[in-house]
């Protein structure tokens, strides 16, 4: 699997969850664990 990128600031996460956590922690906002996909 490739590494994925926050679309916010383009860290880039290991999985979805890490980026669905970092999501939450820094910018706010849904994580792709509450089905938010739109921003991807």
């Amino acid at each position: 699997m490739s590494d994925i990128s926050c679309p916010y600031c383009n860290s880039v996460f290991k999985t979805k969850e890490d980026l669905s956590k970092h999501i939450d922690r820094i910018h706010g906002d849904s994580g792709l664990l509450e089905g938010d996909t739109r921003k991807l």
